[in-house]
């Protein structure tokens, strides 16, 4: 993973507030990138255990996944 990379994880869980969904398009001007980069970037994240999705295919949305360092599923 590149240093640019690890960045925008960093801003996009900082940015993120518990129990709040966000959707790809709200965090295009956050990062400085475009939307499709957004959504590898926050797929990443999820599939990494740092975010879940609400599984829709159209208006996914996104937010942090409390206990972060914890894999069990609930």
């Amino acid at each position: 993973m590149s240093e640019k990379t690890q960045i925008h994880y960093d801003m996009i869980l900082s940015f993120m507030e518990d129990d709040i969904w966000y959707k790809a398009s709200e965090l295009v001007d956050v990062l400085g990138v475009r939307e499709t980069r957004t959504k590898v970037l926050l797929r990443a994240l999820v599939e990494g255990g740092a975010l879940v999705d609400n599984g829709a295919i159209k208006g996914r949305r996104y937010k942090k996944k409390l206990n972060v360092g914890n894999t069990s599923v609930k």
